[in-house]
């Protein structure tokens, strides 16, 4: 049964599930045999999707499109990428129990640029500089405010493919 309380079910969530089609266009016009496997949009499932490459799990995947923002922007935000901590704290713990790492897309859609970066290996040791933080954001991508623990997750390292 499909909730309706879902923000992927709302104009803005349908808007991002097109790019994160564009976005996985364009990571298999690199590496197109490596599939990119999401998880039931319809549900509220802990992990965005899943890299398989050779019929072989490799990757857990963070998803996130971001509008209005672009690498310049980013860099001026400390090149830090914003995630719900929790997120990523949740998709690293099921990458570890399946003995694969946690990756980052963050795509830029203004300027049509995905970044990659792996946040933890296959243990669950992360991989790249993280700084934690309680801070007041958006709560959905539908609006609203929330205080919670956020990570902002350095892209110094990112591989950038457009």
């Amino acid at each position: 049964m499909i909730s309706s309380s879902l923000d992927i079910n709302t104009p803005k969530g349908q808007k991002t599930l097109l790019d994160e089609k564009e976005a996985v266009k364009i990571f298999n016009s690199r590496f197109p045999d490596v599939k990119y496997i999401r998880t039931a949009k319809d549900r509220a499932a802990k992990v965005d999707a899943f890299l398989v490459e050779n019929n072989e799990l490799a990757a857990i995947v963070e998803t996130k499109c971001r509008y209005n923002i672009d690498q310049n922007k980013l860099r001026s935000f400390n090149n830090e990428w914003l995630v719900t901590w929790d997120k990523i704290e949740q998709s690293r713990q099921i990458a570890s129990s399946l003995c694969v790492r946690l990756v980052g897309w963050l795509y830029l859609v203004s300027d049509r640029t995905l970044l990659t970066i792996d946040i933890a290996d296959a243990d669950g040791l992360l991989t790249v500089p993280i700084r934690i933080e309680a801070t007041k954001t958006q709560r959905t991508i539908n609006g609203g405010s929330v205080i919670r623990n956020n990570a902002y997750i350095s892209m110094d390292n990112a591989k950038v493919y457009s």
